[in-house]
């Protein structure tokens, strides 16, 4: 038995000491989600917006002397329409914890900083997988902007039923071949290559441990940014890495519910307004401001001894050109890397 000198045990002895509680809550879960920091924003001030998206683009034809020119009438648009979705989440602030906290103000700061981040949270999420067609309320994400949904055999449009954009690697290990495919199905070239952690690890071992590419003048090269940290490029399009970039589907790309797949897919984005054919996140309302979130203080609520805060965003993702996006999907993330 502990001595504890006037108590009996050391149960009583802690009966007159007290822990000191710090403010706030240490962060635990890390992620590492880039996009909504990259999107260029297109502010709109309706529900949506409409764009017509080249199908068949003009031709010419040569003619002798003296030969009539025909009327030519072959030129063809699709139209796209992208509606603004809201994401929102709220708070009670009970009135209690205000009147007896030490600090009403860090007890406010804990829960606005916990509503963003679980907007945020839900918005990189979303970005990569939202799909209209499972939920109406939500936007497609960029795995879901393409003209056709990932399917098997996806072979850089070698069928009509294929999307041009996509290859299906069949489950098997990524090829630098491929690789370089897909920065050439995206016009006029891709600002990032977008993959999970492990596969961005996956491919820098095969290039530093194993050697594809590790000589002067790689195609697999490391840089570091104005932070000091590492920045790594295939073929000079930066390598960016997402934690909400999940194991998926076969085939499909959908998130894999129980995220034990071991395949996932691999993204060239090219960045731009929507008359520039490029990716970006609409907006409208006060959407996109100094803090993205609208921040509303709900003053008293009904039935509670309390009040409320609320965040929300009206947005939603923008795919000027089919052109801006590729994708190969269905990849053995943790095999070697083959030429």
């Amino acid at each position: 038995m502990a001595i504890v000198g006037h108590w009996s045990t050391l149960a009583e002895a802690q009966k007159l000491v007290q822990s000191k509680l710090l403010a706030g809550i240490v962060q635990e879960v890390y992620e590492e989600g880039q996009l909504l920091q990259m999107l260029p924003v297109f502010a709109i001030v309706s529900k949506s917006i409409i764009y017509n998206r080249e199908t068949t683009p003009p031709s010419a034809a040569f003619y002798d002397i003296h030969e009539q020119i025909p009327w030519t009438a072959d030129v063809t648009q699709s139209q796209i329409t992208v509606e603004l979705k809201r994401v929102a989440r709220q708070s009670i602030l009970d009135q209690f914890m205000m009147d007896t906290y030490r600090d009403p103000n860090d007890y406010r700061t804990v829960i606005l900083s916990q509503l963003a981040k679980g907007c945020l949270r839900t918005l990189e999420d979303k970005f990569i997988f939202g799909d209209i067609d499972n939920d109406a309320a939500e936007f497609d994400g960029i795995g879901h902007l393409f003209v056709t949904d990932a399917y098997e055999a996806d072979d850089w449009g070698a069928t009509a039923a294929h999307d041009a954009q996509i290859f299906d690697e069949g489950t098997g290990t990524l090829q630098i071949l491929h690789l370089r495919q897909l920065i050439d199905v995206v016009r006029p070239r891709p600002d990032i290559l977008l993959m999970s952690r492990t596969m961005r690890n996956t491919l820098s071992a095969a290039a530093f441990e194993v050697g594809i590419g590790s000589n002067a003048g790689s195609v697999i090269s490391m840089a570091k940014n104005e932070f000091g940290a590492r920045v790594d490029y295939f073929d000079g399009v930066r390598i960016v890495i997402s934690d909400y970039m999940l194991n998926e589907d076969d085939h499909t790309g959908d998130k894999d519910s129980g995220n034990d797949s071991g395949i996932g897919s691999i993204f060239a984005i090219r960045f731009g307004q929507i008359m520039d054919g490029g990716l970006c996140l609409c907006v409208g309302g006060d959407t996109g401001g100094p803090t993205f979130f609208r921040v509303k203080e709900l003053e008293a609520l009904e039935d509670f001894d309390a009040a409320g805060m609320r965040l929300t965003a009206y947005c939603s993702l923008a795919l000027g050109s089919s052109k801006a996006l590729g994708r190969i999907t269905s990849i053995t993330e943790t095999t070697a890397v083959t030429a």
